[in-house]
């Protein structure tokens, strides 16, 4: 009979366990909620395969040889990665002797209009929740680090692109809006002319400089001035307050960032535009990363 190490399955090993522990094939046969003809035909293959004996008898009983013992540790700590291989791990948010770690993808937009709630939730659990974000600068740079694994999640605006490893859940539209400091201004920049007779403060994130707001005006046959360029929304409040630049930015950074500052409606008819969160297929059924999405989830709603 061809019989070689490929045949030890879970079952057999397990079996090999249960008449160890007990001593006695009856005794695992009965453990094992099996007949007795079931074990001794199991024993027979593993024997077979091992090439030992593995137990022979002492009198009534029966008692494992030197291999058996040698072997016993090992297959204990192989069955119980087997077990851990098919275990779903729990994850409790209020369970003191749970623990996760995460690092987001994210910019200083997401930072300010979202991950507040979410911190505050963080805090209020017993579990140890750790929480890193690290700086995205586009689609192809957090597909990168989720698929690299030096990020968990991101957030950032919701694209069409399609990637067969990364997941992707809508969480809430956002609009543009003009913003500027009134002291300044005579009146809001609400008019086609007005806005483009201001100084502008743009944000361009990473290494592109396009504009879709300057591609609509190009497209209309204007043109704005830029007085000023910066990759992060947080830069803009405290280098526009006491001038008259204005900043077209989002609408939501006007209850946190852009606090303080007068705003109107963009004088164009800009599209409205999407945010999504973003994860990488392998963390799809992990229990601690499935409880952060549900919570960047619910925190998204409330800013609908």
């Amino acid at each position: 009979m061809n019989i070689d190490e490929l045949d030890l399955d879970y079952r057999l090993l397990r079996l090999f366990l249960t008449i160890y522990d007990e001593g006695s094939v009856t005794a695992a046969a009965n453990r094992l909620g099996v007949g007795q003809p079931t074990v001794s035909h199991g024993l027979d293959r593993l024997r077979q395969i091992v090439g030992d004996p593995l137990f022979v008898r002492s009198g009534r009983s029966i008692s494992p040889t030197a291999h058996a013992d040698e072997i016993a540790p090992q297959i204990r700590v192989l069955l119980q990665g087997m077990r851990d291989l098919t275990r779903v791990v729990t994850f409790n948010p209020d369970n003191p002797d749970h623990f996760a770690r995460f690092t987001l993808g994210a910019n200083d937009y997401e930072v300010a209009v979202v991950l507040p709630a979410l911190m505050q939730r963080l805090q209020a659990c017993k579990a140890d929740i750790r929480l890193k974000i690290l700086s995205i600068s586009g689609e192809d740079h957090f597909v990168s680090l989720l698929r690299n694994g030096k990020i968990d999640h991101a957030i950032s605006i919701q694209s069409a692109g399609k990637h067969a490893d990364i997941a992707m859940q809508a969480l809430f539209r956002e609009r543009m809006r003009c913003f500027y400091d009134p002291a300044f201004h005579d009146g809001p920049p609400d008019t086609l002319d007005r806005y483009c007779a201001a100084d502008h403060a743009r944000v361009i994130i990473g290494a592109n400089d396009v504009s879709a707001i300057d591609d609509m005006l190009r497209a209309a046959g204007r043109s704005r001035r830029t007085a000023l360029q910066v990759s992060t929304f947080a830069s803009i409040p405290n280098l526009i307050r006491g001038t008259k630049i204005i900043a077209t930015l989002p609408s939501r950074l006007s209850e946190n960032m852009m606090g303080g500052f007068a705003t109107c409606e963009f004088p164009l008819a800009f599209p409205g535009y999407g945010f999504a969160q973003y994860w990488h297929v392998r963390n799809a059924a992990n229990a601690a990363h499935k409880w952060l999405r549900s919570e960047i989830f619910r925190i998204a709603r409330n800013l609908i």
